[in-house]
């Protein structure tokens, strides 16, 4: 049985072999040890689903709160589908290709938490949810989510191709913030930065399912503070200074894409966030040192936005780990 190095995203041996000859597509701890010795099933054909489907019958757990399927990358899919067909499943490679596709996170992190019960924290660490969301379940997850390269036409594509980038570029600044910052934890950080655009995405994909249907599927599998700030935000609300750091990092990171979407006035837009109260959980970091970290923000969701589709996804979350993945 082989022991994963659960200390950080970093790769503890090189891609597989035949992950190498995946053709590259358009476009995170705590656990136990993971060997998934049970032999897979062929795969079956994937069936129709509508894209984002949300009915209580074509649950991937049957009894349990429905699953929301989102359009997933085609790359992702196939990553992912290899690598749960080893032998004993490497969780931090799987984690990193998980790491670039909102959709198929979000997926992973439902099945980790079907069985919760009420009152319970979700389960909210990548390496942790792919070992409790099991080979068999994830594998049917692959099988009937849509793929974003075949969501309607090519105008939706490209805005959905968009979202993913974004939320990655954000989950990319709050990772840095939380190192920098020092009491929050980088690879939560990065997590919840890569699904406050949840809302977004499912507005886009999937316009029918009704906000109550996605409020209560984003209750069950995140945690409460993330579900207020994100439907906030698709709902364009104001919100109170964070007492939370982890939400105050989305928020700031956030606010990075924000400022950074209108060039002309980036610099006066980061000057602005220096000073906003979204650093209410951070009051010895003086002004200077809030210019320099929204700085290096911007170049980490830059470098981010720049090679999620040339780096695979393991040497995109190990070089993410680095002070500066840009150098």
């Amino acid at each position: 049985m082989r022991r994963s190095n659960l200390r950080g995203y970093k790769p503890s041996r090189g891609a597989p072999q035949h992950l190498k000859r995946v053709p590259r597509l358009p476009m995170e701890t705590t656990g136990a040890d993971m060997n998934f010795a049970i032999p897979v099933r062929p795969l079956a054909r994937r069936p129709a689903v509508l894209e984002g489907t949300a009915d209580p019958n074509a649950s991937l757990y049957p009894g349990k709160p429905f699953s929301l399927l989102l359009p997933l990358l085609t790359r992702s899919v196939s990553l992912l589908t290899l690598l749960l067909q080893d032998g004993a499943v490497d969780v931090e490679l799987a984690s990193a290709a998980i790491a670039l596709d909102p959709g198929l996170a979000f997926g992973t992190l439902q099945l980790a938490n079907r069985d919760r019960a009420e009152g319970d924290d979700p389960i909210w660490q990548l390496p942790l949810a792919v070992v409790a969301a099991g080979r068999e379940a994830l594998l049917q997850l692959l099988q009937r989510a849509p793929r974003i390269e075949c969501s309607g036409n090519a105008a939706k594509q490209t805005r959905l191709c968009r979202l993913v980038t974004n939320a990655v570029a954000r989950a990319a600044a709050a990772h840095l913030l939380a190192r920098e910052l020092g009491n929050s934890m980088p690879r939560k950080s990065y997590l919840s930065g890569l699904l406050f655009e949840l809302p977004a995405i499912v507005r886009l994909a999937a316009p029918a399912i009704s906000q109550a249907a996605l409020l209560s599927t984003m209750c069950h599998t995140l945690p409460a503070a993330m579900v207020r700030a994100a439907m906030a935000r698709m709902a364009d609300d104001e919100q109170e200074p964070p007492g939370d750091p982890l939400l105050g990092i989305v928020l700031i990171a956030d606010a990075v894409l924000a400022a950074e979407a209108e060039p002309a006035s980036l610099t006066a837009a980061l000057e602005e966030l220096a000073d906003s109260p979204l650093w209410h959980c951070w009051p010895a970091t003086g002004a200077g040192q809030r210019n320099f970290l929204l700085g290096r923000c911007c170049e980490m969701a830059n470098w981010a936005k720049a090679n999620l589709h040339g780096l695979d996804p393991w040497e995109f979350m190990a070089r993410l780990e680095r002070r500066n993945p840009w150098e």
